[in-house]
């Protein structure tokens, strides 16, 4: 059994068919990555997933139960958590409170102290500046702390859109060692990405989208090494 299956997925905004039957699945412990141009559907994917916006159509299953009619905030409980794109944070807030809200369904509270223990060892800038808001923090430790706040839910599954987007080559470099670092504990990964050479490079499986459909998928080696890949969305051969 999969972890995760989308099966003939379809989501549509009014009048507009954002996903046209996308089917894909994801095994426990990989990561799997989805590319393609702006309006692809890459996004959209992850929101139906996370159950921030409905399907018209098509399944999605989670350990093989449906998430047709879950909530969003059932879907955490469940353990799928959400980093969406633009290092969404609560500005307001200190480092601290945004990483305890990551954790407001979970009741344990001694491992909610051990995670964020953790966490502060992966991050040491977070715990350096864990007093202050969080809108005072760079991008860089915005995305760090965005990432940190979806691991405060113990999630099964990750789902990253754009982790690294408008970072600099340094920072993306060290937010793509940090996914390593995820997966290597365990953590299943979906990951949506404008830096497809990175994001092929470091996924076991990968998906490329075109127009709400899902145009290819393999190994993601054999994407990193196919000429129509490398032509449309790695710059050419290399």
């Amino acid at each position: 059994m999969k972890l995760l299956e989308l099966e003939d997925l379809h989501v549509r905004y009014g009048a507009v068919h954002a996903l046209k039957g996308i089917s894909l699945s994801v095994e426990e412990g990989e990561i799997a990555t989805l590319v393609g141009a702006n309006g692809a559907g890459k996004s959209t994917t992850l929101r139906a997933i996370s159950g921030l916006v409905r399907p018209s159509g098509g399944r999605i299953r989670f350990r093989g139960a449906s998430l047709g009619a879950v909530r969003a905030h059932e879907i955490v409980r469940l353990g799928i958590s959400h980093v969406p794109e633009g290092r969404i944070v609560f500005a307001n807030l200190t480092v601290l409170e945004n990483l305890e809200m990551g954790a407001y369904l979970r009741r344990d509270r001694g491992g909610v102290g051990a995670d964020l223990k953790r966490l502060f060892q992966r991050f040491p800038r977070l715990e350096e500046r864990r007093r202050q808001s969080a809108g005072t923090l760079s991008g860089g430790e915005q995305q760090m702390l965005a990432i940190g706040r979806a691991l405060m839910a113990r999630p099964t599954v990750l789902l990253m859109d754009e982790p690294s987007l408008g970072l600099a080559p340094i920072l993306v470099r060290e937010i793509f060692s940090v996914i390593r670092e995820i997966r290597s504990q365990g953590t299943t990964i979906v990951l949506v990405e404008q830096n497809a050479r990175m994001a092929l490079a470091t996924a076991d499986v990968g998906y490329v989208l075109e127009t709400g459909m899902v145009r290819m998928s393999d190994r993601a080696r054999a994407l990193l090494e196919s000429p129509f890949v490398q032509a449309a969305y790695l710059g050419g051969a290399g």
